[in-house]
């Protein structure tokens, strides 16, 4: 097994406890913003997108690979919407939903930039 398949398995894990677990009120300091739950699914999802697409080398084309990621991060941010649900602190939202699927998107797209500078790089011997 690659080590990033290995990495994108334990991200996944990590990922899950994290959206999963009961939150206690005042846990996280905000300083004031209401919105940081937003901005913390964005950026987990952003890192989703591109770890998922990293770790799929078990899928020899590129595009594969992507459309893996982008499948896998869309059945996570559902799942774990739909798994909050169930813990007594925490709730779903279509808000959370959107930036689980924005950041997804930005973490797929950065990974798409950065392969496609380096495939131009070895084409042309930069």
């Amino acid at each position: 097994m690659k080590i990033s398949t290995v990495l994108w398995a334990l991200w996944t894990l990590g990922l899950l406890v994290i959206l999963l677990m009961p939150l206690r009120e005042g846990i996280l300091p905000t300083g004031g913003f209401r919105h940081w739950d937003k901005v913390v699914h964005f950026g987990l999802f952003a890192v989703t997108g591109f770890m998922s697409v990293y770790g799929a080398v078990f899928f020899s084309r590129f595009k594969h690979r992507i459309i893996f990621g982008l499948v896998f991060g869309l059945a996570l941010a559902l799942g774990t919407e739909f798994g909050q649900s169930f813990v007594s602190t925490r709730s779903t939202s279509v808000y959370d939903l959107l930036a689980d699927v924005l950041g997804l998107s930005l973490g797929l797209l950065i990974y798409t930039l950065l392969y496609r500078q380096e495939t131009i790089r070895s084409r042309f011997n930069l």
